[in-house]
């Protein structure tokens, strides 16, 4: 005669080995205040195979084993609860056999038997050789447990378990949970942070007070697990029953990439060259700032961004990781730099014990960067002198490996000025933030208020100022030779020549991207500035009526507040020039990687290793390095050849917004007929499209066209005064095509999936208020 199974009710107190991780975790559940769970007993596995099925001749007396603890009349839930299931490295989730609904004592002896013999289905042996696990490890409890009466049934992660981002998820159906796995139902589907729910169905069947009460109350489990958790519960009418727990094990290495950022900072296809320097330069500062908060990380400067079809994106599973150390969602960092939809949510900061541990650490952090300025102080006027070693044009006496050893070394000066110029846009984005909240507890519209009024010093470093007197002055020039376009044989020897060169000498610097040294600065094309002036002096901004804004000293607020939102105001705009002043830095320091590669560059077509100066940014930095160093070039060109083949292929296809792992997702088209986007700057128009690539695109633009762009910055600036809206395919609230857009009075929508992929002539419907783009007739 076999020996008999042991039958133990569950409670708070359970958690000895042998009842597996689901039964422990039921325990678990138990023991938090507020929590129901149904009445639960486990079968203990047996150390035994022999005795792991009860002989015939003990059927009966197995069944009177569980009739001294369960009630023949009542249906029960029977589910295997084994050594290797639900565990934090794997999860057999659905792997085992569950019985529902099995009444009488002889049914549930049966449903029990069938679950010990699920050990050796073929489903379970596949499992396990594909996690090279033996078989003979498992060790098999199973749970009894009182089935609940469903109403609706359901389950919720508290993290989206195919995404990895913040976001909580309830799925639910009418009835039993089985409809959820296989019975083809779609689930209702409720999509929540913890400030409220970003994606709910209009008429479902779970009541708003129920779905509240399962997040409260799961968010309650979480906080006690401190790990994603998926749970299944079970609504009878009258209340919530949590009948699993288990840890979302899809989660481990997942690694989520997303453009949203990227595309401001290294917008469009992205050359091997450009991204062989400026990932590492950026990524080592994203490493550092990350580590001043919670210390060393497990991870290198290269795992923070990874290129899909030439195309950067910044990997927010390892930003994740640490903003949710600090008790910020895991796409905190988005919500702050503005790249994230309204109805996402904002950043919540919701402190855990775990945290406490990095609060002196953050401390130093926060104050460090209240008194940042210091910083910049100290590092800019080294950074300045630095740089001024550098000629704007390489001596030609230089040998190539001498030009080699400049980049390096360019190279390592930049770092100061990367890390100054990524902290500093932060910092206003943080201090804008807090006044835009201050300016709406006091009724005031952000729209209507001029931050900058006043800010001179931000003349030095962006040159809309400057554009806006060598308008005047071009004006006043062409009436006096009544010239309609003039040309630099028109100006040569004038005062006007000077001024433009004096521009040229400040600002020649700029170009179209100031984070790709691939783009040709202004100091290159005067042309392109002559024609700049030309285009704004046609559609000045003088020639626009600009409604009045209030000042500071407008503002309707006094007391505390008015305390309060004075130093944030100072702080933003002392940072607007600090960030301004650095950029204009960064932009001429950067910049001079390309009078240098170019050298390069025509010493390598010299000797016969590419075709043509532009080829070599094809190549990765190492890769240049080590063919000078071992002067064979050989296998140059092909390598080449193939990359541009590989960028003409991938120029035009549609790219989503977010890739999950680290596969390369597959591409298709997509119907533009309607676009959206994010509404930054309000208001209505209609009229034709002009997709600007660039500055060479600038010209084509007329009065009144909806400008298409990728992104914008300081250098496009001349281009909005002609426009009659905007639409961006990057950007937020506070990216430049926005405010750019809120200050000229045209309606702007930004983030834009796809709109580069409009032609010109096209007409479109621009609605500022919802981000909506409609097509309403196609280019002739």
């Amino acid at each position: 005669m076999s020996r008999l199974p042991k039958l133990i009710k569950v409670t708070s107190k359970t958690q000895q080995a042998n009842i597996g991780n689901k039964a422990r975790n039921l325990a678990s559940l138990m023991a938090m205040r507020g929590i129901q769970v149904p009445e639960t007993w486990v079968i203990p596995w047996q150390e035994s195979s022999d005795d792991l099925f009860p002989k015939s001749e003990d059927q009966e007396a197995f069944c009177d084993l569980l009739r001294t603890h369960l009630d023949d009349t009542k249906p029960y839930a029977v589910r295997s609860s084994s050594n290797i299931e639900d565990a934090s490295f794997n999860s057999f989730a659905g792997l085992f056999n569950t019985h529902l609904n099995v009444s009488g004592c002889p049914a549930i002896a049966a449903a029990v038997t069938d679950v010990w013999a699920g050990t050796h289905s073929g489903q379970v042996t596949h499992y396990l050789e594909r996690l090279n696990l033996p078989a003979e490890n498992i060790r098999m409890a199973v749970i009894i447990q009182e089935m609940v009466p469903p109403v609706i049934s359901g389950v919720f992660f508290s993290q989206n378990p195919m995404t990895g981002t913040s976001e909580m998820v309830i799925e639910c159906v009418l009835g039993e949970g089985t409809a959820l796995v296989g019975e083809g139902v779609t689930p209702e589907r409720w999509v929540g942070r913890r400030e409220g729910w970003v994606a709910r169905p209009d008429n479902g069947l779970l009541p708003s007070e129920i779905a509240n009460q399962i997040k409260d109350e799961a968010l309650k489990i979480h906080k006690v697990v401190g790990k994603p958790i998926d749970l299944e519960w079970v609504f009878d009418g009258q209340g919530i029953f949590w009948v699993q727990l288990r840890e979302i094990t899809t989660l481990q290495s997942l690694n989520i990439y997303s453009n949203r950022i990227s595309k401001d900072v290294m917008p469009g296809m992205i050359q091997p060259l450009i991204w062989s320097i400026n990932v590492p330069l950026i990524n080592s500062v994203w490493l550092s700032l990350l580590e001043e908060l919670v210390g060393d990380l497990p991870i290198q400067a290269e795992d923070l961004a990874k290129s899909f079809y030439f195309r950067s994106y910044f990997n927010m599973g390892a930003f994740g990781q640490v903003f949710s150390k600090l008790g910020l969602p895991s796409e905190g960092l988005e919500m702050m730099m503005g790249v994230l939809p309204e109805q996402s949510g904002k950043p919540s900061f919701k402190p855990s014990l775990k945290m406490l541990a990095l609060i002196p650490r953050m401390l130093r952090f926060l104050w460090d960067k209240w008194h940042f300025e210091r910083k910049i102080n100290h590092l800019l006027p080294v950074f300045v002198q630095n740089i001024s070693q550098y000629p704007v044009q390489p001596s030609p006496d230089l040998s190539v490996e001498a030009l080699a050893d400049r980049v390096e070394k360019l190279y390592q000066d930049l770092s100061p000025i990367i890390y100054l110029n990524v902290v500093s846009p932060l910092l206003v984005t943080m201090f804008t933030r807090v006044l835009k909240g201050q300016l709406k507890k006091a009724d005031v519209d952000w729209e209507q208020f001029d931050l900058n009024k006043g800010l001179e010093a931000l003349d030095a470093y962006n040159p809309r100022q400057a554009l806006d007197q060598l308008a005047v002055v071009y004006g006043r020039f062409q009436k006096e030779n009544a010239s309609e376009a003039l040309t630099w044989a028109d100006i040569r020897g004038t005062a006007f020549e000077d001024e433009l060169q004096h521009f040229m000498a400040r600002f020649g610097h700029f170009s179209d991207n100031s984070n790709n040294f691939t783009a040709v600065p202004w100091r290159e094309d005067p042309d392109l500035v002559l024609s700049m002036v030309r285009d704004h002096a046609q559609g000045s901004i003088r020639d626009r009526k600009m409604a009045a804004k209030l000042g500071f000293e407008d503002l309707p607020v006094k007391g505390l507040r008015r305390l309060v939102m004075r130093i944030f105001y100072q702080r933003v705009r002392k940072f607007t020039v600090y960030r301004d002043q650095v950029s204009f830095h960064y932009i001429y320091g950067y910049g001079l990687f390309r009078p240098y590669i170019l050298r390069i560059a025509a010493w390598m077509v010299a000797e016969g290793w590419l075709d043509a100066p532009d080829e070599i940014y094809l190549l990765r930095w190492p890769e240049i390095k080590q063919a000078i160093q071992d002067r064979r070039g050989s296998d140059v060109l092909e390598r080449v050849h193939i990359r541009q083949r590989e960028m003409d292929a991938f120029r035009d296809i549609a790219l989503p917004e977010v890739i999950y792992g680290e596969d390369v997702p597959p591409v298709f088209s997509q119907d533009h007929d309607r676009l959206s986007g994010t509404p930054t700057s309000q208001g209505y128009y209609q009229g034709p499209v002009k997709v600007i690539h660039g500055s060479k695109d600038f010209s084509k633009v007329e009065q009144g066209d909806v400008i298409v762009i990728p992104y914008s910055d300081v250098g496009w600036t001349p281009l909005f005064s002609r426009a009659g809206a905007v639409i961006a395919e990057s950007g937020g609230l506070l990216s430049h095509s926005s405010i750019i857009a809120r200050e000229y009075q045209i309606p702007a929508v930004v983030s834009v999936a796809n709109c580069m992929q409009l032609e010109d002539g096209e007409t479109v419907s621009i609605n500022g208020f919802t981000g909506e783009v409609i097509l309403l007739s196609r280019g002739t």
